[in-house]
């Protein structure tokens, strides 16, 4: 019996090749995405969660707790002493993170015969502790052994081939920024696609109390006052002790070690596998996208799953003879379904076979394209049973879903009106069935292009607008030793070049996701001022380099200590006053150091358009400039900037040429807006295809019933404008009915999106009347062709019958 349905099943599949075709294509392209919005939410959703103790790994993060709140991952570093100190039976670690290390390797005469430039976070500094709150493979040495003492690297397997090739690494020397002697000590295995903690390189933590000079080293290290964003404190709590209970004590931490500025620092634990998915601490990937992702792949599911019925519950009529015959000689209305839902799951198995095979091909390359490594999974994991219960759980789901209407509709024919040819539209549940499932298709469609133009021209206004200072034609290059150069000789060197207009020399450039952040004490106040402020490091061409407009006072004195500080009008205004002038003169101690505040500056955005502009201070290190911002003229760059890279060489023969421009880093800070916008705008013409299918279903249909009376209406002389109005007319209704769905939805959904940037785009007219306008475009494209060819049959052929 099973057999026969499915020999059935397979003649009616080739009889109606054109129908199998299209459902195949609807189905098969649905299901690939589903796949891929699957991998992806998977391969989100497990970040780190390969750690065995992930349930009792927490990390200490910081609140600011000022006029308003905010929030950092950062800690003070000296957050794993009082720890240890408070509640000794927690495990705990501290993990300073190092972006983009240089490191090289030396010959016997004191030569770099070797060096690399690494990209990223792929150096941390930390203690043995860290490798057992972690899982972290280890093929040679231990965390005790080979990160007890300073002045030790631990190297991932990638490293070890990339550094020494088949020579054994263990006990060779590394050197780091040609400062700092590393001995390899251990080797690991490579990180994780899914982690946020992607080290290949682990630097023994007492190297920073050991090389008091080093960058990341001196009194730093016990200063309690300020916050770095990338100095990570990590605990694993006991199994038996409660998140309530620790963050009591934590409480207590805090009152004892920041004394009257407890309630200003915050410090709590938050569970570690939440913090990927957490928009306060800048998490790698909101779970609002997640979300917003799962329900486009079930948008595109459903809208392949209606294109089915609407193309079945159409071919019921060509198929009533068939079903009449079948319960003429005793076919049941259970036998008729299951032969239906069989056909469906025939279909379905096919599809989803193409549409596996479709997004197991495109995998591998989606992160590539998306120009964002760690985004997404390299890979189909093949052993992962969730991927299988997904697969099956979706093939019910749709057979389901696509076969239970149709099969109902052709199970309930009666024999005799469908020997007779009497099954018309109302027996099949009438074309309104078809148009509200179009309408679900368009008031899908239209929203995925409202969305799409929303993040496009959200993420156009942040790119384009003014961030309050000169961003193109600024390229920055890397100063290795700040210290061991004059920087005023340098600089000289630099303007002599044609094409270079202004230099300077800074930490930070005006924007920039990395910051320093401490308490400030104003002029006379016995208190520390209840809000932290942003600290950048430069000389005095900063301002002019970057175009940045001084309101009030003048610029910071030439200098290489700290004898004053610039600040910006939110100071200002966070100190009460609202006169730039008011301010000049006047003392503030920031970093335990006190100078008087010489210039005003006007607001600019330090981070992102997400973000509000912080109080920032500018002031004078020589010895923390470790950039060096190239103002540049708009003629020829590439040979203005090979002078820059062969005057470099000179100064650091020893290190490796790193340049950037100041465009492209503000880019950077929007990578992930612009991953989502590539995704939405590609799921968009995926789900205008999927519905242009269903829509291509309806007038197929409608051309069909519809045959004689249009043979009739041009007997009567109607014109080919007036029966290409009789299908026209009725797909416009359908797509306003949608546009009146969507539009609101679609505002409310993006209105919502946009909350999370301080500076925003409005949702105006305009975006929804392109929205409407391309749903009309399209429509009329794929309407057009059987629409013409409905209007232009000959009457007669049409009237034949009749």
């Amino acid at each position: 019996m099973i057999k026969n349905y499915f020999k059935i099943a397979w003649r009616n599949l080739m009889r109606n090749r054109l129908y199998a075709l299209l459902n195949i294509a609807g189905l098969s392209i649905g299901l690939a995405c589903a796949l891929i919005v699957f991998w992806f939410i998977r391969f989100q959703t497990t970040h780190d969660h390969f750690h065995k103790n992930i349930d009792r790994i927490y990390q200490v993060t910081t609140e600011f707790h000022f006029d308003g709140v905010g929030y950092s991952r950062g800690v003070p570093t000296p957050m794993w002493k009082a720890i240890r100190t408070e509640m000794p039976s927690y495990t705990s670690t501290m993990c300073i993170e190092s972006y983009d290390p240089f490191l090289s390797i030396f010959d016997n005469n004191g030569k770099p015969v070797k060096k690399f430039k690494e990209e990223g976070p792929v150096l941390a500094y930390v203690h043995p502790e860290y490798f057992s709150i972690f899982d972290v493979n280890w093929r040679v040495g231990n965390p005790e052994k080979s990160l007890g003492k300073p002045n030790t690297v631990v190297i991932s397997e990638a490293m070890a081939a990339k550094y020494f090739g088949n020579e054994n690494p263990i006990g060779k020397v590394l050197k780091l920024s040609n400062q700092l002697d590393l001995e390899v000590t251990g080797i690991v295995d490579n990180p994780a696609d899914n982690t946020d903690l992607p080290y290949e390189l682990f630097v023994s933590f007492s190297t920073l109390t050991a090389n008091p000079k080093y960058q990341y080293g001196g009194s730093g290290l016990e200063h309690w006052g300020g916050v770095n964003s990338s100095t990570y404190c990590f605990v694993l709590l006991p199994e038996k002790v409660k998140l309530s209970t620790a963050n009591k004590q934590m409480a207590a931490l805090n009152k004892k070690y920041h004394g009257s500025d407890h309630k200003s620092y915050v410090h709590n634990l938050i569970p570690y596998k939440d913090m990927h998915h957490s928009i306060p601490y800048y998490g790698a990937m909101p779970m609002k996208w997640i979300w917003i992702m799962s329900a486009i792949g079930i948008f595109l599911i459903v809208t392949a799953c209606f294109n089915f019925i609407n193309m079945a519950t159409a071919q019921a009529l060509r198929r009533s003879k068939e079903v009449g015959v079948r319960k003429a000689v005793g076919g049941t209305k259970g036998q008729v379904f299951i032969q239906f839902l069989l056909e469906t799951a025939l279909i379905t198995f096919t599809a989803m076979t193409v549409g596996f095979i479709l997004a197991s091909f495109i995998l591998p390359h989606i992160t590539e394209w998306l120009d964002r490594p760690g985004s997404w999974p390299k890979t189909v994991i093949w052993s992962d049973p969730l991927l299988w219960t997904f697969l099956a759980s979706l093939f019910v789901i749709v057979v389901l879903l696509a076969g239970t209407y149709p099969g109902t509709i052709l199970a309930g024919f009666r024999p005799v009106l469908a020997l007779k040819g009497n099954v018309t539209t109302r027996n099949i549940g009438g074309i309104s069935l078809r148009r509200g499932l179009i309408v679900f298709q368009f008031v899908l469609i239209q929203l995925l292009v409202i969305c799409t133009l929303v993040v496009n021209n959200q993420v156009d206004f942040m790119l384009s607008s003014s961030v309050g200072y000169e961003t193109k034609g600024i390229a920055s290059i890397q100063i290795p030793t700040p210290d061991k150069i004059n920087q005023s000789t340098f600089r000289q060197r630099l303007l002599e070049i044609p094409g270079i207009s202004e230099v300077s020399f800074c930490m930070f450039l005006p924007t920039t996701t990395s910051n320093n952040t401490s308490n400030v004490k104003f002029d006379t106040r016995q208190k520390d001022e209840i809000w932290s402020i942003n600290t950048k490091t430069a000389d005095n061409n900063y301002v002019k380099t970057f175009g940045l407009t001084l309101l009030a006072g003048q610029n910071i004195p030439l200098s290489d200590t700290v004898r004053g500080y610039m600040v910006n009008e939110k100071v200002v205004e966070k100190l009460g006053y609202r006169d730039p002038n008011e301010v000049i003169g006047k003392n503030l101690k920031i970093w335990d150091v006190s100078a008087p505040i010489t210039g005003v500056l006007k607001n600019w955005n330090n981070t992102s358009f997400q973000n509000g502009i912080d109080p920032i201070a500018i002031f004078t290190n020589n010895n923390s400039n470790y950039r060096c911002a190239i103002q540049l003229k708009s003629t020829n760059l590439h040979a203005t900037m090979k002078r820059v890279e062969q005057l470099w060489s000179e100064y650091f023969p020893d290190y490796l040429y790193e340049q950037t421009f100041m465009d492209e880093q503000i880019a950077k800070s929007y990578e992930l807006e612009n991953l989502m916008l590539k995704l939405i705008r590609v799921f968009s013409l995926i789900s205008i295809f999927i519905g242009c299918l269903g829509l291509y279903g309806l007038v197929k249909f409608m051309a069909s019933q519809k045959t004689k009376e249009i043979g009739v209406r041009k007997v009567l002389g109607a014109s080919l404008g007036s029966i290409l109005g009789i299908f026209g007319k009725e797909i416009a209704l359908l797509i306003v009915i949608a546009f009146a769905l969507a539009a609101p939805l679609g505002w409310y959904v993006m209105h919502a999106w946009l909350q999370d940037y301080e500076y925003r785009i409005p949702i105006g007219a305009d975006i929804m009347t392109i929205a409407i306008l391309i749903t009309f475009i399209v429509a009329a494209v794929t309407a057009g062709y059987e629409s013409l060819k409905a209007a232009l049959t000959d009457p007669v052929k049409s009237l034949r019958s009749e």
